[in-house]
């Protein structure tokens, strides 16, 4: 008897989850009624009151591509409402999205990660024009746009490539011992593979890398060394790791910029503390605000430097960009602590002192722990 109530109510269940993912022909969306396919609550309207699941499944292409364009177009939706207000009025937007008024903004963490990729694409386009201007250089054997990222190992190399030849000539002095011989052999093929990793660097051979990498490696482990500098620390990992990095520099420039890219989310909670401590005798204020806060501010800085990026590689002078890298940031920093936090004029003066100096600390940690990254992987 009991198997036979469990089967009838397994039936009907089934029924009702059947109906409510998919009504009867000729009936309307919002006319489903059962128990809800995500969390099993009844169903009272074309959204669940529970999990706020839509009541009816959609299962057709159909369906699929106005989910997308949906998601595509809320999304944009909230970003042009977002980015007017993070621009002039962060610190309204900051408070506006503290206090609750969330769902028409896109939320900080969003933002930021959005704003996070698209530093690097435009980056990667544009070069980081802000560095240089468009003109070509060689580097291993091909031209590539002074502006751009990988130019900055352009003196490097040059400076190695002389150093190679010196020591070669140097080698050919018959009078050398055979004891010299080998310690210049080992000295030009270290120079040899730091100038091939910039080139491999610079011209994106990342297969190359692996393959000094390698090499550098086994030197290393087989006791080859050069006129390096010899680490001491005491944490044998941290010795070998720095070791690694002066046979391979330009692995190691490769592994700051990923890195930067992976871990640019520790920006945030290094920020926090240093927003804490100008308000942390005020009750009202969470570091749930500051972490508000220090993102939105974070995602707007990033979209300066793209702007700003894209503007220089169109050809705009630095007497424009680099003016406006130096003054916007604090205007922006004064205008989000005033509205966000409620300070007063002077109270927001002074604190954006502050706020600075600690932009410059938060920065040069986070330089520290992408290089303590960088030689420890």
């Amino acid at each position: 008897m009991t198997g036979e109530i469990e089967a009838a109510g397994d039936a009907l269940t089934g029924g009702m989850i059947a109906r409510a993912v998919e009504p009867a022909h000729g009936a309307a969306a919002h006319d489903v009624h059962g128990p809800c396919a995500n969390c099993g609550a009844a169903l009272t309207g074309p959204y669940c009151a529970q999990c706020g699941q839509a009541g009816h499944i959609h299962r057709s292409l159909g369906s699929l591509g106005h989910d997308i364009l949906h998601g595509v177009f809320h999304f944009e939706g909230k970003v042009w409402r977002t980015l007017p207000e993070l621009a002039f009025h962060p610190g309204r937007l900051t408070r506006r999205f503290i206090d609750g008024q969330r769902a028409r903004f896109v939320s900080p963490m969003a933002l930021f990660l959005f704003t996070v990729f698209l530093t690097f694409a435009v980056f990667g386009f544009t070069g980081g024009a802000l560095l240089g201007g468009n003109q070509n250089v060689n580097i291993g054997g091909k031209d590539v746009p002074v502006g751009d990222w990988r130019a900055g190992i352009k003196e490097e190399y040059a400076r190695t490539q002389k150093e190679i030849d010196t020591l070669q000539k140097v080698r050919l002095d018959p009078k050398l011992s055979a004891a010299e011989k080998a310690r210049l052999d080992t000295q030009i093929a270290n120079k040899i593979d730091d100038r091939d990793g910039m080139a491999a660097v610079a011209t994106g051979d990342w297969s190359k890398l692996a393959e000094l990498d390698k090499r550098t490696s086994s030197k290393a482990n087989t006791g080859g060394k050069s006129d390096r500098f010899d680490a001491n620390t005491g944490w044998t990992a941290l010795d070998h790791a720095i070791e690694k990095a002066q046979d391979n520099p330009s692995l190691l420039i490769y592994k700051l910029k990923t890195n930067g890219y992976k871990y640019s989310w520790m920006l945030i909670p290094l920020s926090i503390p240093f927003l804490w401590i100008m308000y942390f005798w005020r009750r009202d204020i969470h570091l749930y605000d500051h972490a508000i806060f220090a993102t939105y501010s974070i995602s707007f800085m990033l979209l300066l430097l793209i702007v700003l990026s894209i503007a220089a590689s169109l050809g705009v002078g630095i007497a424009i960009w680099g003016v406006a890298l130096m003054i916007i940031p604090p205007i922006h920093m004064y205008k989000q602590l005033r509205g966000a936090y409620g300070s007063s004029r002077v109270g927001s003066a002074l604190r954006l002192m502050v706020l600075m100096m600690s932009t410059v600390i938060v920065l040069l940690l986070f330089a520290i722990v992408l290089l303590l990254l960088g030689v420890l992987e």
